[in-house]
């Protein structure tokens, strides 16, 4: 099932506090049963065309199709329009979603699933919540964005576990209280200590900012870089992306280092 989770950071301006990025993050572990698992798996999904970020949990096969066809046909310029404000891109994307499982062969489901997706319309963020198992069908929902720098959802086998770790970073005397860096920092610090066997490896994250679309974050951890729980050992283009560690902290992805006029933040 494993574990996915969503917050917001928030800053203030002119208009007063309002959300000034969207992320969606994940663990990297696929598990069949208790029987065998793969640490590489890719849960967290973003356009390089639209402001749109996508993670899943549950269900593995249905959701990574679903992926697999949506967003190059997204960034193809074909299901949405640049004028969609963030309900009528949620309906596009929802219909998708429909027809996919309408088409899909009802007996070979094996379970049920959640699909998020992050969105942003000029300045404005949204995010929905959209979940399926064969009892209930299709659901979708919009998730409330508060005007603080919080989580707004958390699903999956691994929920209950960073949902009561998160309680001591929701204290006003922990030091990343109502920060963005606090909740990855808590997915971080569960996925080191985490019992349910469906949910390990990495985090992988994307997020949105207030300009320009998808970005995808690789993380270092023990000098080490990873993208999608994959350590990146290749001869890759570093400089392309955003390195974050365990804190949130942005990283120099040649040194390992944080980056030079970064700010320390407290844990």
């Amino acid at each position: 099932m494993t574990l996915i989770i969503s917050w917001i950071g928030v800053d203030d301006n002119k208009e007063g506090k309002k959300p000034a990025s969207l992320y969606i993050a994940s663990d990297s572990r696929y598990s069949w049963g208790k029987a065998d698992k793969y640490d590489h798996g890719i849960k967290v999904f973003g356009s390089s065309r639209f402001p749109e970020i996508f993670g899943f949990c549950g269900d593995v096969l249905i959701p990574s199709i679903i992926m697999g066809q949506l967003l190059p046909q997204i960034d193809s310029g074909i299901i949405l329009n640049d004028l969609d404000n963030g309900n009528e891109k949620n309906n596009k994307i929802l219909d998708f979603i429909s027809t996919s499982i309408e088409n899909y062969p009802k007996g070979q489901s094996t379970g049920s699933f959640t699909i998020l997706h992050g969105t942003r319309s000029g300045k404005e963020f949204s995010c929905f919540k959209t979940t399926f198992d064969k009892v209930n069908g299709l659901k979708n929902e919009q998730i409330h964005l508060p005007n603080i720098s919080t989580k707004i959802c958390s699903e999956g086998s691994g929920k209950k576990e960073f949902d009561t770790n998160f309680q001591e970073w929701e204290r006003e005397r922990h030091n990343n209280y109502r920060t963005s860096r606090g909740v990855f920092h808590c997915l971080s610090e569960t996925l080191k200590t985490i019992k349910d066997p469906m949910t390990g490896g990495l985090p992988q994250i994307v997020g949105l900012y207030r300009i320009e679309n998808f970005r995808l974050f690789g993380i270092v951890e023990n000098d080490k870089k990873y993208i999608y729980g994959k350590e990146s050992s290749e001869d890759i283009n570093s400089n392309r992306i955003e390195w974050r560690n365990e804190n949130f902290e942005r990283m120099n992805p040649e040194t390992l280092k944080i980056l030079s006029g970064a700010q320390r933040q407290p844990i």
